[in-house]
């Protein structure tokens, strides 16, 4: 399930007492192919930790996925997230679409501990795996190594997410107007409602 094509616009149901009551990550779970979908190969990420002084920080994040495990890539110094991390481990990080239809928003929460490594070739694997993800405009190895260059520094370490639960929820679902799919290309309409024509491309 690569793509999604939509059948006929199923008719929303909106139930105030069931909307007050239930669990969506209980009864409304995702599919797994749709977890293992939006799991593996989506791109928006927060990772959420607490600072120093108790704070829950919530941080956008670039992330792979290795052996299973949520693996993100950060700066060990001049950032204070891993210096916390390394403190207070317990952390959680959401993953979902652009969520932009509300039935059709789905995601995933995992709450576990960080796990820091500094080791060289894990590094080199999850950097490399980060600009095939992320930095897909760059096509000459020029670029690449570049890149690479830019990324791969003494000054990083690899946060790896060790799992203790996982919920997951499917909003269509709680609407009963489940749609089959991870995305849907809704996100450039609200782009389109607010950005001015020049910037649009």
């Amino acid at each position: 399930m690569r793509g999604t094509q939509m059948s006929e616009k199923p008719t929303v149901t909106f139930d105030p007492v069931k909307l007050e009551r239930l669990s969506v990550a209980q009864d409304y779970p995702l599919e797994k192919e749709e977890f293992d979908l939006l799991f593996r190969e989506n791109a928006y990420c927060e990772m959420a930790h607490v600072n120093a002084r108790g704070y829950p920080i919530v941080t956008p994040m670039f992330y792979v996925i290795k052996d299973d495990h949520i693996m993100m890539s950060s700066i060990k110094e001049y950032r204070h997230k891993v210096g916390c991390l390394m403190k207070n481990p317990k952390m959680s990080v959401s993953i979902h679409n652009d969520g932009t239809n509300v039935r059709h928003q789905k995601a995933i929460l995992v709450l576990g501990q960080a796990k820091i490594h500094d080791d060289d070739a894990l590094m080199r694997d999850i950097h490399w795996q980060i600009i095939d993800k992320y930095f897909f405009e760059l096509t000459t190895d020029e670029e690449r190594e570049a890149a690479f260059t830019a990324v791969h520094t003494p000054l990083r370490c690899i946060i790896e997410v060790v799992p203790e639960k996982i919920l997951t929820w499917d909003l269509g679902k709680m609407l009963d107007a489940h749609d089959e799919g991870v995305w849907y290309g809704e996100g450039q309409k609200l782009v389109e409602k607010y950005m001015a024509p020049e910037y649009l491309k």
